[in-house]
């Protein structure tokens, strides 16, 4: 744990120090990194998703299309809680027994293998 800390240290002064090596020190810490923002991002969309199953059981109907941006930013403070840690909108989809909150990825683009997505049952 230990090596752990004194190399994050040794990364951070690395970037601060040496502009021209950023790219590289991304290039290191994406595999640790983009796994740990998944993990802290999806208790936040479940957050989301159960809130939008509270709006429906209240008003009867869902946030969607134009009205699901609009939604986001009446709900929460600031783009940081309406957005994903690479800058994205969180998206709405809804079946008949779920409601879903997606996210693009590190990538920010639609239906590619590194979206997710968090389920939250819409039992009435």
């Amino acid at each position: 744990m230990t090596r752990l800390v004194l190399l994050a240290i040794l990364g951070v002064l690395v970037w601060v120090y040496f502009p021209e090596t950023r790219a590289m020190v991304l290039d290191a810490a994406e595999p640790i990194a983009v796994p740990l923002a998944r993990w802290s991002t999806q208790e936040e969309m479940a957050q989301v998703a159960r809130n939008v199953v509270d709006q429906e059981r209240l008003t009867g109907t869902l946030p969607s299309g134009g009205r699901w941006l609009e939604w986001l930013r009446v709900r929460y403070a600031g783009p940081d809680a309406w957005t994903d840690p690479w800058g994205s909108t969180y998206q709405l989809d809804a079946t008949n027994d779920s409601v879903w909150v997606l996210s693009y990825g590190p990538d920010r683009t639609r239906g590619t293998s590194d979206d997710f997505r968090v389920a939250t049952s819409r039992k009435r």
